[in-house]
């Protein structure tokens, strides 16, 4: 495939196509290697989820045949306690988008963090 072929392919090829299963571990390994041993100030969580966001990003960025995707990162840092739900959709090419999300709770924190991966064209 050449340089110009590539600049508008519409759909990314098989190699290049955002995977789940590889970006779910690097989502599992930042949260934990960050929140291990992490508690819960509130005055801090800002701080703390936009840490934890540039670094997903980052991370997800530099992967190989990921660099026509835009990733569109959400961490939620909450105080751990009686049961919380988190819900979020959107319409997109099922083709080629995607959405990968891991959780990290313990005694001291609690944390969710989604990734939409969008390709663009």
């Amino acid at each position: 495939m050449t340089h110009e072929t590539n600049e508008c392919a519409v759909q990314p090829s098989i190699m290049h196509k955002f995977r789940a299963s590889v970006a779910q571990p690097i989502l599992h390994s930042i949260l934990h290697a960050e929140l291990a041993h992490a508690v819960y100030m509130a005055e801090q969580v800002e701080a703390l989820g936009t840490k934890l966001g540039v670094e997903i990003s980052s991370r997800l960025a530099s992967e190989p045949g990921w660099d026509r995707y835009k990733f569109i990162t959400n961490v939620v840092v909450s105080q751990p306690g009686p049961g919380s739900r988190m819900s979020s959709s959107c319409v997109w090419d099922s083709n080629c988008d995607c959405v990968v999300r891991e959780s990290f709770v313990s005694p001291n924190i609690r944390c969710t963090a989604s990734v939409f991966a969008i390709y663009c064209y």
